[in-house]
């Protein structure tokens, strides 16, 4: 697709990035607030809600983005949106809140959530035996974990202020089904502008298309988290944001990662191993601390974890060029 897009001038490049971005962020809302409607007339618990509907709502542009990138011959870009927007998640969406209003952690299940995250974030290492490749058999074992946790979660409740967060005045039934099938519509159409302009910008800066997707495509697929989770804290929920942010980066590799393996194999590129899980580990490592103190996550803790984001993305730009990488050449 966009095949003279090399030749397109670079302002309009940007300005197509941006649209992309725009009308994915835009998608996800109306997902978002759509579902959680659908979800409450149907009498699901708030927890419930919370920790599946919105955190695969915020989620859903990393689907969105990940699926056009697999069936475009993008895969690296695909693994590592998920992998990007875990780290970004956790580092830069927590930090800046954090830095933002300090963020007081009282969230159910604490202890559950950030071991699931961490463990998630070993994903990639299932490829090693497999010739560093992950399969649709990695797929469905993923999306099999994924029903589980969903189950998991439906005995579970949170503060009933949830809803006053997440339904705010009543919607008439017709535009709740609008909004339903509007949001991934435009999901699907801002991840096509978004990828094709985050590839040719990728390019011409002489990065690979993992690299395009561990910054450029998982920064902006993680602004979801990071509007809901701003927006959570100034109203003083802070529950939701937390929760937010944990179950986006489990719905991101159960879920995302899930989905977009059925539809076909990813080769892991050594890059993956030697740099971007070590990451990902030591960002979730740093937050098991924090979140579990019992109080509340400082403006110090906030800005550490800021700290590591900007370090992580400066030696991804600046060093990996450098990584041997494995499995197929770069698109």
């Amino acid at each position: 697709m966009f095949e003279d897009a090399q030749n397109l001038p670079l302002l309009l490049t940007l300005a197509l990035l941006l649209s992309g971005a725009g009308t994915m962020i835009l998608g996800a809302h109306l997902l978002v607030v759509s579902a959680v409607r659908i979800a409450r007339r149907c009498g699901l618990s708030p927890f419930f809600i919370g920790v599946t509907v919105v955190a695969f709502g915020t989620s859903v542009p990393e689907l969105a983005a990940s699926l056009y990138a697999q069936f475009n011959g993008k895969e690296a870009i695909a693994l590592g949106n998920v992998i990007g927007s875990n780290i970004a998640n956790l580092a830069l969406v927590l930090g800046v809140v954090a830095i933002f209003k300090p963020i007081p952690v009282r969230a159910p299940n604490l202890r559950r959530d950030l071991v699931l995250v961490v463990l998630v974030g070993l994903v990639p290492l299932l490829a090693l035996p497999f010739d560093n490749t992950l399969g649709p058999f990695h797929g469905i074992g993923l999306v099999a974990l994924l029903g589980l946790f969903i189950w998991s979660s439906t005995g579970h409740n949170s503060s009933d202020e949830f809803d006053d967060l997440q339904v705010e005045g009543r919607w008439p039934a017709w535009l709740i089904w609008i909004a339903i099938i509007g949001g991934p519509t435009l999901l699907w159409a801002g991840s096509t502008l978004f990828i094709e302009s985050a590839s040719v910008l990728g390019v011409r800066a002489g990065l690979s298309e993992a690299v395009v997707g561990l910054t450029i495509v998982a920064f902006t697929t993680s602004l979801p988290e990071l509007i809901t989770s701003i927006y959570a804290t100034l109203r003083g929920y802070e529950e939701v944001g937390i929760g937010n942010i944990l179950g986006s980066c489990i719905m991101n590799v159960l879920c995302v990662l899930g989905v977009v393996l059925l539809f076909g194999s990813i080769p892991v590129e050594g890059q993956i191993f030697t740099l971007d899980v070590p990451a990902l580990l030591i960002v979730s490592l740093v937050c098991v601390p924090i979140l579990l103190s019992g109080r509340k996550v400082t403006r110090p803790e906030g800005a550490l974890l800021f700290i590591l984001y900007g370090a992580y993305i400066t030696i991804l730009l600046t060093i990996t060029p450098t990584i041997e990488v494995t499995g197929t050449p770069q698109g």
